[in-house]
């Protein structure tokens, strides 16, 4: 196949695979499992390396956007230009699990070290990349035993695979048959692990919100009682001018209020201008008083004073011996009309923080308070007073808006990075409201245990997969060595049988093989003897033919010789025109002479009487007198003769008689006529070679061999009107046979045909064995 027909078929079945990628089944979450890599694999076997990577990088397409980098594509490449690479050495299995056996370093300096992914999600999509290649790869095995398949494919099939033991068979379709069961309950059930751990954490977290929200409100309620009641009490201790009583009286409620309110850190009062009239406690931690400090620029002073209620605040940085974040419940102090100030308390958030951080445990849980504008007003995590924090524009203010007072949802903190980094970052959260304050409690969680507890129970799958891939492969080779055994049992007779031993029988073999086995050995053995029975037979009737022929062959000579003897005394007698038909006589007589030889030659071999008389002879000169006298004596053809010294132990008479018969033919084929080219030669293994070459009407591949049987003479139209009995060049097969040597016969290119006869040769020192061969130097 040329190279832009593989490139089309790449581009093809790659255009096929990516269209199977777009149905990846995520068996993890960012690890899925894809198709496209059997189509892949596919043309890589069928159409080597080219065709393989370009349809790996079209296929794996799917996967710059499905992972987020680039390694998954280039990896499906190197995929199918190594699998593709191998197709001619290695069955495909083999070949692709040698790629996945190098491909860790790869992994580890690709999704490890370049993009950062965590070394057990490296592992896993290693993993997850090598069953998938190697998924892929047996069931490409399996589809290609199907003998449909294998007919519609075998110019295209690879050796490794153009042939195949019932063994490697059995395997494939086994282990194939065991993994895909498991594969698919295992994934089903790792989907379903996955989402009832997903939902277990979801309860946890509400359960961890809901019981956080109860102590914020509790808390909250016993706050704002507190400064309720407090406002409530100063509003009737004003004086008749409105005012508030003196820094002592005020000093000694506040007091009460934080000694008796375990959820307040600190509270004062306030002037209506939002001056601290009296502080409890007195003094902040470097000993400075409260009193006095100005707080007018808070929100909460303006709110307040137009309030008859008690406000909460929202989340802000306090400076009131308070570090880091705060909020405050205060209640205005009234009466009728006249507005004299406030009543603050502090919530104490850091004791609201041990107890989120108390329910849940050592857990990698985190509670996050949030109030209606989306600053945190405590984090579990956090440690010392922190800074004011906002999750206004943040993944996680995203994700709240989308589920409301008891709902879970999951958000990405690194929404922006590779799949399996992002998909690492995900955390799972229940969130309920205060209702009362529009506060939200969020309760969440990492899913790296979650993730954690899948990949275990997706590395036990695959452990699975692999015992299942061992008892599979067991089970094949004792299912294979039960039907192997009975095969080959016939198989052996066969040979036995085809070598001509007669007695070769299959039923011991398959004696204890299941049943179609042993009926099979059975039908064998009755072919076998149906087959003895005839060929003895054939056997008894050819050597009663050949005793025929040899006796007419005997009897026919004697009259022959005698009719021969009258026919050259009466030449000698006459004269004038009746001489030329006395030769006509003589050389038809000769003609059946040559064909009564045959005759009996074919019946000697028949019965295995033909001797060999050897002597020490040079073939090279048989080949020259034989071959000028015969083109000679043809008007039509010219001779291209070219020989070498062939001295060797030979049966003269027997060699003439196969040149006779092969120039002959030369001649009698080409009956146009023709140059007839004979050559001789030394080949360098030290064989005697000899050619006989013309441009006559040629043959057939297909009658290469069967021209060599006994009274066979092909049956093309253009022999018509050529004489012959067929046993020519089955009298010189065995001729050359029992001197050890060869005889083949082959179509020329160009027209006509070639007939090349090989000889054992114990050679001269005067010989050339490197002598050129005249048609290797384009003269043939």
């Amino acid at each position: 196949m040329s190279t832009l027909g593989r490139i089309a078929r790449g581009l093809g079945l790659g255009l096929v695979g990516l269209v199977l990628n777009l149905a990846a089944l995520e068996v993890l979450p960012g690890v899925h499992l894809l198709l496209g890599p059997l189509l892949v694999l596919i043309t890589a076997v069928l159409f080597g390396p080219l065709a393989g990577g370009l349809a790996g990088a079209v296929a794996g397409i799917r996967t710059l956007w499905l992972w987020g980098h680039p390694w998954g594509w280039l990896n499906i490449t190197l995929e199918g230009i190594f699998v593709g690479a191998l197709r001619r050495r290695l069955t495909p299995l083999v070949a692709d699990a040698c790629y996945w056996a190098l491909s860790p370093l790869y992994f580890l300096l690709t999704y490890r070290m370049v993009e950062g992914i965590p070394l057990e999600a490296t592992l896993v999509a290693g993993l997850k990349q090598a069953v998938n290649g190697l998924l892929a790869v047996l069931g490409l095995q399996v589809v290609l035993l199907i003998p449909h398949v294998r007919a519609r494919l075998r110019a295209l099939l690879p050796l490794p695979l153009a042939d195949v033991s019932i063994g490697r068979a059995f395997g494939s379709a086994l282990t194939l048959g065991a993994i895909i069961p498991l594969l698919v309950v295992g994934g089903a059930e790792g989907r379903e692990r996955y989402a009832s751990e997903v939902r277990q954490v979801d309860e946890e977290n509400l359960h961890a919100a809901g019981v956080v929200v109860s102590e914020i409100e509790s808390s909250l309620a016993h706050a704002r009682h507190g400064v309720s009641r407090l406002a409530r009490t100063l509003s009737t201790s004003l004086s008749p001018e409105g005012r508030l009583p003196g820094p002592h009286f005020l000093e000694g409620e506040l007091d009460a209020l934080v000694t008796y309110s375990p959820e307040v850190i600190n509270a004062y009062v306030g002037s209506p201008q939002g001056v601290a009239l009296a502080f409890s406690p007195r003094h902040d931690t470097e000993g400075h008083p409260l009193a006095g400090t100005d707080f007018s620029d808070r929100p909460y002073v303006r709110e307040v004073r137009h309030s008859r209620e008690p406000l909460v605040s929202d989340v802000f940085l306090g400076r009131g011996g308070v570090q880091g974040p705060l909020v405050v419940t205060l209640a205005p102090i009234r009466r009728e009309e006249h507005y004299a100030g406030y009543v603050l308390a502090a919530m104490d958030l850091p004791r609201l923080r041990r107890h989120a951080r108390a329910q849940v445990g050592d857990t990698p849980r985190r509670v996050l308070v949030a109030d209606a504008r989306g600053g945190i007003i405590f984090d579990s995590a956090e440690e010392g007073p922190g800074q004011v924090q906002s999750i206004r524009g943040s993944s996680l203010a995203r994700a709240l808006e989308r589920v409301s007072s008891g709902g879970t949802g999951s958000y990405e903190v690194e929404p922006d990075a590779v799949t399996l980094v992002r998909i690492g970052t995900t955390r799972h959260f229940g969130m309920v409201e205060v209702p009362a304050l529009g506060w939200r409690v969020v309760v969440e969680q990492p899913d790296t245990r979650l993730q954690h507890d899948v990949e275990q129970a997706y590395f036990g799958l695959l452990g699975t997969m692999g015992l299942a891939t061992v008892a599979a492969v067991l089970l094949a080779l004792g299912f294979s060595r039960i039907i192997v055994a009975p095969v080959q049992g016939v198989s052996h007779a066969a040979t036995r049988l085809t070598a001509g031993d007669r007695t070769a029988r299959a039923s011991e073999a398959a004696k204890d093989a299941p049943r179609e086995l042993s009926q099979l050995a059975e039908t064998f053995d009755r072919m076998a003897w149906q087959i003895s029975r005839q060929l003895e037979a054939i056997e008894r009737t050819s050597r009663e033919k050949d005793a025929f022929l040899s006796i007419a062959s005997h009897e026919l000579k004697t009259p022959l010789t005698a009719l021969k003897a009258q026919v050259q005394i009466l030449r000698r007698k006459v004269g004038g025109e009746h001489v030329e038909r006395l030769d006509n006589v003589s050389r038809q007589v000769d003609r059946v002479t040559r064909l009564v030889n045959q005759l009996l030659d074919a019946s000697q071999l028949g019965v295995e009487q033909l001797p060999l008389q050897r002597t020490r002879a040079d073939l090279s000169e048989v080949v020259r007198r034989v071959a000028e006298s015969l083109v000679n004596a043809s008007p039509l053809h010219t001779l291209d003769l070219f020989t070498r010294p062939l001295v060797g132990e030979f049966d003269e008479l027997r060699m003439e008689q196969v040149v006779h018969n092969l120039v002959s033919n030369a001649i009698k084929y080409s009956p146009t006529g023709g140059l007839i080219e004979v050559y001789t030669r030394v080949l360098p293994d030290g064989q005697a070679e000899l050619v006989v070459a013309d441009r006559g009407i040629g043959l057939r591949v297909e009658d290469e061999e069967q021209l060599f049987g006994r009274f066979e003479r092909g049956n093309r139209r253009e022999q018509t009107g050529i004489s012959g009995i067929g046993v020519g060049l089955y009298v010189s097969r065995e001729i050359i046979r029992r001197h050890g040597g060869r005889i083949s016969l082959r179509p020329r290119e160009g027209g006509g045909a070639v007939a090349t006869v090989r000889l054992p040769l114990s050679l001269g020192s005067e010989h050339d064995d490197h002598a050129p061969h005249p048609m290797a130097d384009g003269r043939g």
